[in-house]
This record gives structure tokens, C-alpha cells and sequence, in this order.
């Protein structure tokens, strides 16, 4: 399972870092309400990526894992988010892939490198792809 709670909560974390942050750079003050406002589609659709990811194969706490969790959150999220009424722009939309981008991959690929360091993840990297063959 390699820690698939504190992998979700990191998750959830950024979530939130990114709500929070979205919410500072347009002076909307800080609430836990409004934070969450922002936040609930992307943590719904975070759940959702999660549950794909672990159907389709590499387990989501990993590097192979974490674009589908990532695109999944943005995607489905920016949906819900139109489907609440919180509007959308695609100036926000860029925003959100970019970010989301960064703190759900980058985390993930952050581990692996202090894992196996940087040779180590040239090896690690060139196993894999003899592993999919």
C-alpha cells in the first residue's frame, strides 16, 4: 500500500495550499469557509483520481500514479467546481493545471529523487521501462 494515507493527506494538503493561495493573490480574505468553497470540487475530484489511479495501475503515492490523480483533479474539479456555480475562467484553469501540476507530481518526484538520489533515478527510471516491456 506504501503509505497510502500520509500520500492522500500530502495530497489534501496542497488542495488546500492551492485554494488558499488562489484566495490571497485576489484579496478574498481568509476563511475556512472560503477556503474550502474553492477547495471541495478539487478535493472531490481528488478522491475520484485517487480511485482511477489505483484501478488503472501504478499505485497513486508513486511517480507513474500521480499524472492521472493530477489531470483528474484539475479536470473533474474545474467541472464540478462550473457544475456549483463557481464560475470559471481560463486564466484560472491554466492556473489550476499549473499548480496543481507542481504540487501533485512535483511532491511525488521531490520523494523519488531524495529516495534514490540523482543517478538513482536514472536507474530507477531505465528499470521501469525494462519492467513494461
Amino acid at each position: 500500500m506504501r503509505a497510502a494515507l500520509p500520500a492522500f493527506l500530502v495530497d489534501v494538503a496542497f488542495v488546500l495550499l492551492f485554494a488558499t493561495l488562489g484566495r490571497l493573490s485576489h484579496s478574498e480574505g481568509l476563511s475556512v469557509a472560503g477556503v474550502l468553497a474553492v477547495a471541495t470540487p478539487f478535493l472531490v475530484a481528488l478522491v475520484l483520481g485517487w480511485a482511477l489511479a489505483r484501478r488503472r495501475g501504478p499505485w497513486p503515492t508513486r511517480v507513474p500514479g500521480s499524472p492521472l490523480v493530477w489531470l483528474v483533479t484539475v479536470g473533474v474539479g474545474l467541472v464540478l467546481r462550473v457544475a456549483t456555480g463557481g464560475g470559471f475562467a481560463w486564466a484560472f484553469g491554466l492556473v489550476a493545471l499549473v499548480v496543481l501540476g507542481v504540487f501533485l507530481v512535483g511532491w511525488r518526484c521531490a520523494v523519488e529523487v531524495v529516495r534514490f538520489g540523482a543517478d538513482g533515478l536514472a536507474r530507477w527510471s531505465a528499470s521501469r521501462a525494462r519492467h513494461r516491456r
